[in-house]
């Protein structure tokens, strides 16, 4: 008689656990993957908060950085600012204009949450109404600067938000797109038994 109660029971109650694995399954899908998008417009953003910018490059010459464009190139994985820049000093007469292209990637650093250029490239230079004689110095000057201005800088901190929206994933994988970064997010890493 006793038997026959606990079949009974268990047959009640395995439709309910069956359900209950069920929808745990579907939540754990529902929950990976995850990914932050950073907009292009809020890159372009971040990067006019910088400029303009006056550098001065081994203390010889005045380099005045206007404001840059950004560019996606997803197939590289990079970045590209287009900028302007007046050199000037007391060699050159007038001041004359430049334009400027660096590439980058991008890097997470995980002591302040933040998404930073790496690898920055100095792409093309072109300098109008310079002495041949100070091309060379010229590059060589917008490669110090190149690096001052971009190498390290943070373009997105990840906010409270954000964090609190990946309920304890890391970013791993960043991923340029045609409309902005991707920033793929990794679950937690279960920690494994003492002794194990």
């Amino acid at each position: 008689m006793s038997g026959t109660i606990v079949r009974m029971r268990l047959r009640a109650v395995l439709p309910l656990l069956f359900m209950l694995w069920l929808l745990g399954l579907l939540a754990a899908c529902a929950t990976g993957p995850r990914a932050i998008e950073i907009p292009q417009q809020q890159l372009q953003a971040a990067l006019e908060r910088r400029f303009p910018w006056e550098a001065r490059p081994g203390g010889l010459l005045v380099m005045n950085v206007g404001v840059p464009q950004l560019r996606l190139l997803p197939q590289e994985n990079r970045l590209r600012v287009d900028f302007t820049a007046e050199p000037s000093d007391r060699m050159m007469r007038g001041a004359p204009r430049g334009t400027f292209s660096l590439s980058f990637g991008l890097r997470y650093a995980p002591a302040d949450a933040s998404i930073r250029a790496t690898e920055v490239r100095v792409e093309q230079v072109e300098v109008q109404g310079v002495p041949q004689e100070l091309r060379g110095f010229l590059q060589l000057a917008s490669a110090l600067v190149a690096e001052n201005l971009l190498d390290g800088a943070v373009l997105y901190t990840l906010r409270p938000e954000d964090v609190a929206r990946a309920g304890g994933w890391t970013p791993g994988d960043i991923r340029v797109t045609p409309g902005g970064v991707r920033i793929e997010l990794l679950p937690p890493v279960a920690l494994s038994p003492q002794g194990s």
